[in-house]
């Protein structure tokens, strides 16, 4: 194995291991309704982004959060994993405590790589979102 796919599969491992830990925090905080809208929310929230754009999504996000909420839990957890070890070549500043300003004050390049990464993270959401909260109906 080279180098680059040892990094490779150190942010998937990293990536997955933080999702995880997510999706069951879900399951422990949230009622049933609330884990359901969090498994839909998971799957929506990444064609949003791609729809209309990472700044607009979570500024989105933000205006649906409300304390306690699968909206607002989903916004925490992405400020938590861009604050973490396991993104690849950003990391939101440990200064900074609000991830929509952040996103929208970064230049083009950091941008995309925010983008990126919370896009890959929200992947593996997503796959464990949908194993581990059953679905309505």
């Amino acid at each position: 194995m080279s180098r680059t796919e040892s990094v490779v599969n150190k942010l998937e491992k990293g990536r997955a291991e933080c999702a995880y830990k997510c999706v069951e925090e879900a399951i422990n905080r949230l009622n049933n309704k609330e884990q359901k809208e969090y498994r839909s929310y998971s799957r929506k929230i990444p064609t949003m982004i791609l729809t209309n754009g990472l700044g607009q999504t979570l500024a989105f996000i933000k205006s649906k959060s409300e304390k306690g909420n699968a909206y607002s839990l989903i916004y925490d957890q992405l400020t938590e994993y861009m604050k973490s070890d396991s993104t690849l070549k950003i990391q939101m500043p440990s200064g900074e405590s609000d991830l929509v300003k952040w996103v929208i004050s970064s230049d083009s390049v950091t941008y995309r790589y925010i983008e990126q990464e919370i896009l890959a993270f929200l992947n593996w959401l997503k796959r464990f979102a949908e194993g581990l909260i059953e679905e309505e109906g």
